[in-house]
């Protein structure tokens, strides 16, 4: 009598619900053990699909009994589902097929997520076929559910798209929680300033700022205390200019701007030229008379638009205020230029 090939009846288990719910461990093999860890799950848990799985293992096992010489198996892997399950997987497979030399394979696989083994299958042995088994009312629904699984498994790694995907979602959910219906208003201007800044690649100045700030918190503890001293000296700018053009919102776009930037305009400066100096002292990427120089480069700059504001919002005022700003700022940047020459 030609002699029949072996045929080992595989169905796996990967995410161990098996262990998790039953307490027994893999692997389980032959019919009457595979049997038994079968109605365990289904008194444990009746809707669990590997239940369904196993029995189609044994069915198929008796009735391939009369040309083959077969063996039903599970194999049971980890509910930390990915390398550590697989692993799991591959030594319980060798220990399966040290006791059963089998000549094929035949997966009966419950769902997408238990087919990902085939390849640690047909790397010992080859497969014959793969039988699915998934309860027909909720197929649909479960490749649904592992492929949006699989998907915010993938966003999840990727930071910049999670930062998206979940992040302003949840800023939104927050925002309506804290402010009700008017908190749309703050939604929609949150979605205008990410546009805004999305557009104008601004996004990366700030994630710069970001590292930068964190860097001097370890390594330049002087620039960081000037980083906060000039954050705050920017908010209390804003705080100024808002107060000081609140009274223009209803007159004109050009003279709220302009209120705006009369009352602010000095402190942003100060903001600025304190948070320079800090990080140039502490980074000693410049001499003294440089650092003085921009210092006073920018005050001119801030002279000019400081008096070109007030003109807008007090055209009674001399025009000749303006033209001496010019004059002054000129003469500061002169001194400025000296002083870099000097260097």
């Amino acid at each position: 009598m030609p002699k029949k090939e072996k045929i080992l009846v595989l169905s796996v288990d990967r995410d161990n619900d098996m262990g998790e719910k039953t307490g027994l461990k893999g692997p389980v093999i032959g019919k009457d053990s595979v049997m038994n860890s079968a109605v365990k799950l289904g008194m444990a848990d009746p809707e669990d699909s590997d239940f369904n799985a196993l029995f189609q293992a044994i069915r198929l096992s008796n009735e391939m009994k009369k040309q083959y010489n077969t063996e039903v198996a599970l194999l049971t892997g980890n509910k930390n589902v990915g390398v550590q399950s697989d692993r799991e997987i591959s030594r319980q497979l060798n220990h399966v097929l040290n006791k059963f030399r089998a000549d094929y394979a035949l997966l009966v696989s419950d769902g997408s997520q238990d087919e990902n083994v085939l390849p640690i299958i047909q790397s010992r042995v080859p497969i014959l076929s793969i039988n699915r088994v998934v309860v027909k009312q909720s197929e649909r629904l479960e490749s649904g559910y592992y492929k949006i699984r699989e998907f915010l498994e993938e966003t999840l790694e990727k930071p910049k798209v999670a930062r998206l995907l979940f992040g302003l979602p949840a800023i939104f959910f927050i925002l309506y929680a804290l402010f009700g219906f008017e908190g749309w208003r703050i939604i929609i201007g949150v979605i205008g300033v990410y546009l805004f800044l999305k557009g104008f690649k601004l996004d990366n100045y700030i994630i710069a700022g970001f590292s930068e700030l964190s860097t001097s918190l370890t390594r330049r503890r002087f620039a960081f205390f000037t980083y906060i001293v000039g954050i705050a000296m920017a908010i209390i700018a804003t705080y100024w200019g808002y107060e000081a053009a609140i009274t223009w919102i209803n007159i004109g776009l050009f003279e709220f701007a302009s209120a705006f930037i009369s009352g602010s305009v000095y402190f942003y400066f100060l903001a600025a030229a304190i948070a320079w100096v800090g990080r140039a002292v502490s980074t000693k990427e410049m001499r003294g008379k440089t650092i003085a120089s921009v210092v006073i480069f920018g005050f001119a700059i801030s002279l000019v638009i400081y008096n070109a504001a007030e003109l807008i919002i007090r055209p009674d005022i001399s025009m000749m205020n303006f033209i001496f700003s010019i004059i002054f700022g000129f003469a500061l940047i002169f001194i400025a230029l000296i002083m870099e020459l000097k260097k």
